[in-house]
């Protein structure tokens, strides 16, 4: 199966970018198809879950986040570090990056977990998921982000079995750090 792209242009540049592409590309039934489809580029992004094996424990982080606002839901969201990667960044220092920034922790190793397409029929970001495993009590910043990424976030420690319960029940609500931890720690029945 093949795609031509025959036209990208930018909708709306801003925070995020907002590109229009027009696309020919082969149909399942061996025909052709035009389509032009509208799609938020906002780059890729890491997420990582950090673990400290001795004490069984995960840190997660929480942060406002405008989405849910847009549903008037519950804005304050129960998360794992993530980041956006910088033009050129590999996916590896980007995660080491937002570990220190976001949660004051070094990850001394990092463990590919996956990637995957956050929304491929809107968005053309992709997440990188990694685990590393730290020790609690040695860390290297106080993280809580960056002011002058205008970040305010909480960095707390919950039990591997509260992280999971947290999954089951709605309170960590986002792919991210549901992923993360259930391809990190599978539930089993």
């Amino acid at each position: 199966m093949k795609y031509t792209l025959l036209e990208q242009t930018t909708g709306y540049q801003g925070f995020f970018r907002l590109d229009v592409s027009t696309i020919r590309h082969d149909r399942f039934d061996g025909g052709e198809l035009e389509i032009k489809r509208e799609y938020l580029e906002r780059g890729d992004a890491v997420v990582v879950l950090l673990f400290d094996p001795a004490l069984d424990e995960v840190l997660l982080i929480e942060q406002f986040r405008v989405g849910p606002v847009a549903r008037d839901d519950h804005p304050w969201l129960i998360e794992v570090v993530a980041g956006m990667l910088h033009p050129g960044e590999d996916p590896l220092d980007c995660a080491r990056r937002e570990c220190i920034e976001e949660a004051g922790y070094e990850p001394a190793k990092l463990t590919p977990l996956g990637s995957y397409y956050v929304s491929p029929g809107g968005c053309s970001e992709k997440i990188h998921l990694y685990l590393s495993e730290v020790d609690r009590s040695k860390p290297v910043g106080t993280g809580g982000g960056l002011e002058s990424e205008h970040e305010d976030i909480r960095v707390f420690w919950v039990s591997r079995a509260e992280a999971l319960a947290m999954v089951e029940d709605g309170r960590i609500n986002s792919s991210g750090p549901m992923l993360a931890l259930l391809l990190a720690f599978p539930i089993t029945s």
